[in-house]
């Protein structure tokens, strides 16, 4: 509930200092969680195959090996 409410007052304090408009922040973050429902049903609903998925858990196993053979290789 804290969180809610220091979240009100930054909202406030910036509408009040004229950095955003309430109203279009708040169709932006509608629009934003529109499209990321959207795109998470559009991942549910993709069929991957069985072969696909060993596919993927073998990627994910050789990057962990090699990352605990060498972590400082992963550092950017």
């Amino acid at each position: 509930m804290q969180d809610k409410r220091q979240f009100g007052k930054a909202l406030l304090s910036f509408r009040q200092q004229g950095l955003i408009d309430s109203d279009s922040f708040y169709e932006e973050s509608e629009e934003q969680i529109k499209n990321l429902k959207e795109a998470m049903q559009e991942i549910k609903s993709l069929e991957i195959s069985d072969e696909s998925k060993l596919s993927l858990e073998n990627v994910k196993r050789l990057i962990q090996r090699n990352f605990n053979e060498n972590p400082l290789a992963f550092v950017g």
